[in-house]
């Protein structure tokens, strides 16, 4: 899913002004403490993400010259580091996208999304995945050059026409990470970069912030722009301080991936004197509300005639030999209060993606459903994914 509709965004845009004093005599974190402290003091150290994404921790503390690093879990969620007291960050805390090679497209960051396959002998290469995907091209920087992700920005390096659209919103609500470079020609080509993940940090009392936050995408290793886009980094917090830097960039600092966002929301913000990086992507605000509710989300609830449990993670489908390409898939959203339009990605290993359009009449009932019918490609794993639009 990509972005809440503008009405229930600007509900709780106006929440979050008209209410300061309050929210700061109240304002919980969501953390039940039960994962206790984080303490990244003697060595670098990385966490695996919990089911659901969320460390309901009392205290995080990362050291200056240690950083923290998470494994993905299966969903790929983002990371929310939730906390009952103070949150310091003198150090790192590293959530980048990974490079690709000649074998396949680069990981991203936790809660980010995944460059597109290198070409080989026989399969063509493959786009990137996420709503701002990068498309696969040639190894140049020509038109027909592969693209990079983009998010908050798209490319503008090069000449080539297959980058990613820009996508998300400023409030970082939901949370979403960045989109992978798409895949280039060649025996072997080179994968596109993957995206930067996607962080949330809050805490009851105060984050302190000396160090550095990032979530960048990786860098391209071939001669096309193809890196993946940068990530999302929120903080929420009544205080939030410090003189360190965020950096959200896309290809790790050069211009061959869109730049991700920042989202900064605290009421006491005399003490905040940040780095961010990329400036112009950042936001700066005091709606202090974590986890929204109700959160509208979009679900695919069935792809090729199997049923898929809602929430369960990326649907990864492989039609059986001598099935038909012609499928549904089927759509459900929830607490949109709107008629929903809807953007469905289907995005082979290799291979070009297709993507499809619909609308759901989410205002008449809730939850609604829509069956959109699709072709899916022959003889590979295809990535099905629903964004708004």
């Amino acid at each position: 899913m990509n972005t809440p509709q503008l009405k229930f965004l600007l509900t709780l845009l106006t929440l979050g002004l008209v209410a300061p004093q309050l929210l700061a005599q109240t304002f919980n974190s969501g953390s039940t403490g039960s994962y206790g402290p984080i303490n990244v003091t003697t060595t670098d150290v990385t966490l695996d993400v919990p089911p659901d994404g969320v460390f309901h921790c009392t205290t995080i503390n990362v050291s200056a010259n240690r950083t923290l690093r998470f494994k993905a879990n299966a969903l790929n969620t983002p990371v929310y580091l939730l906390a009952t007291g103070e949150v310091t960050v003198a150090g790192r805390i590293d959530l980048d996208g990974e490079r690709a090679n000649s074998v396949s497209g680069g990981l991203p960051g936790p809660g980010g999304f995944a460059g597109g396959n290198p070409a080989s002998v026989g399969s063509p290469p493959g786009d990137g995945r996420g709503p701002g995907a990068g498309r696969a091209g040639t190894r140049t920087t020509t038109a027909e050059g592969a693209g990079g992700g983009a998010f908050s920005t798209r490319v503008t390096s090069g000449n080539s026409l297959r980058a990613g659209n820009p996508y998300g919103s400023a409030l970082l609500l939901p949370l979403i990470g960045g989109s992978g470079g798409g895949g280039t020609e060649g025996t072997p080509g080179v994968g596109g970069g993957g995206g930067g993940g996607a962080l949330l940090i809050a805490s009851n009392l105060r984050i302190t912030v000396t160090g550095t936050l990032q979530a960048e995408g990786a860098s391209y290793l071939s001669g096309a722009f193809n890196s993946g886009s940068g990530g999302a980094i929120r903080l929420v917090a009544p205080v939030v301080s410090g003189n360190g830097a965020i950096y959200v960039r896309g290809g790790e600092g050069n211009v061959t991936g869109g730049a991700g966002r920042i989202r900064i929301d605290t009421l006491d913000r005399s003490q905040l004197s940040f780095n961010l990086v990329p400036e112009a992507v950042a936001s700066l605000g005091s709606m202090m509300v974590v986890f929204p509710t109700p959160m509208p989300r979009l679900d695919v609830i069935e792809a090729a005639g199997t049923t898929i449990t809602d929430g369960s993670g990326p649907v990864l489908v492989t039609l059986p030999f001598g099935a038909p390409a012609a499928q549904t898939i089927k759509i459900r959203a929830r607490d949109f209060g709107q008629t929903v339009p809807i953007r469905i990605n289907l995005t082979p290993d290799h291979g070009a993606s297709k993507v499809y359009d619909a609308e759901i009449p989410n205002g008449t009932s809730n939850p609604a459903e829509v069956t959109v019918n699709v072709e899916f490609p022959l003889n590979a794993q295809t990535a099905v994914e629903v964004w708004t639009r």
